[in-house]
């Protein structure tokens, strides 16, 4: 749970080290840029609620290892991304893949941590969800220096995919199936 919300927190703050490249390759302004986190965090935000009721009916395994993957693939499309507006619809996107990680989170940790744990494991929940915004910048500036932006936010999103199926195979062993 703690490193699909370290990399809840790393996406949204993948974009903004990008900025820079960004505004001068798609010829718009760090306003418009700033925008693309806002719809981000606007769809993280709006669909928290919806999703809730989603995972209170199915469970939050499945719903998390969709919103993980979801982000994950809106960042690797982000890399291919040929105008803001497409940078921008992918991102909303992300941002709505992102809506799952409290509401299915904490049901899991509900679920399978015992009263005694369960203060310490939120604290180390919430603990990765910062290193995940404090790596974020450092990641994609690096990235950004060895490749470019496109192959840093698409490198970014074939992490989330990795991060989903792995996150898929180990539950179906631990289920046994």
């Amino acid at each position: 749970l703690s490193a699909g919300h370290f990399y809840s927190h790393f996406c949204a703050l993948a974009l903004p080290p990008l900025f820079p490249l960004l505004k001068d390759e798609l010829g718009v302004s760090y306003a418009a840029l700033g925008t693309v986190v806002a719809g981000f965090a606007a769809a993280a935000g709006i669909g928290q609620i919806p999703v809730g009721f989603l995972v209170d009916r199915i469970g939050g395994r499945r719903v998390l290892i969709s919103g993980i993957a979801l982000m994950g693939a809106c960042l690797v499309l982000a890399g291919f991304s040929a105008s803001y507006w497409q940078l921008l619809v992918l991102y909303c996107i992300a941002g709505l893949g992102n809506s799952v990680f409290h509401p299915a989170d904490y049901a899991i940790l509900s679920a399978r941590i015992g009263g005694d744990f369960f203060g310490r494991a939120v604290s180390v929940h919430t603990f990765s969800g910062y290193l995940g915004w404090t790596a974020a910048p450092p990641v994609m500036l690096a990235l950004v220096t060895l490749y470019d932006w496109r192959w840093a936010l698409t490198m970014a999103g074939i992490a989330g995919l990795a991060l989903a199926l792995a996150r898929d195979l180990v539950d179906r062993l631990n289920s046994g199936g």
